[in-house]
């Protein structure tokens, strides 16, 4: 009976292993098909202090870009210690930053900045900026 539990806990552990690993690389995939995208500027439009779970608050960031006169928009999170996000907010206002899109669907974008201002860019690589709302991961380098 012991055997059975210790083989159940082994392949759960195995399938976390497993699962964790596919979606890493279909990450990896897609931040790797985004080689091919064009590039832009983007203006970071304003921002807000979101509750990302029950413990982690991150400042995020509404943004717009244009492609052939077209408005685009997206959001991303910057991972900052708790004393920075207010500063952050007012401070990042109007920043312009280079934003890649893809040329076929110009809302898919992704940002190649790893850091702004010294803060980890979180951003959702699962479908990059489409309005998805899907949890956010961290860029891959």
């Amino acid at each position: 009976m012991v055997w059975l539990i210790v083989l159940g806990i082994l392949a759960v552990l195995i399938g976390i292993v497993v699962t964790t690993r596919n979606l890493q690389n279909r990450a990896d995939k897609k931040v790797a098909d985004t080689a091919s995208w064009l590039e832009t500027e983007a203006t970071i439009q304003g921002g807000a202090i979101e509750r990302i779970d029950k413990y982690t608050s991150y400042p995020n960031f509404a943004f717009s870009y244009t492609v052939r006169d077209e408005y685009f928009s997206g959001r991303f999170f910057l991972k900052a210690d708790e004393e920075q996000p207010d500063e952050l907010i007012k401070t990042l206002r109007n920043r312009r930053f280079p934003v890649q899109y893809d040329p076929g669907n110009p809302s898919d974008w992704y940002i190649a900045e790893a850091k702004i201002d010294g803060c980890e860019v979180l951003q959702n690589t699962g479908t990059y900026g489409s309005g998805a709302d899907e949890s956010i991961d961290l860029p891959l380098n």
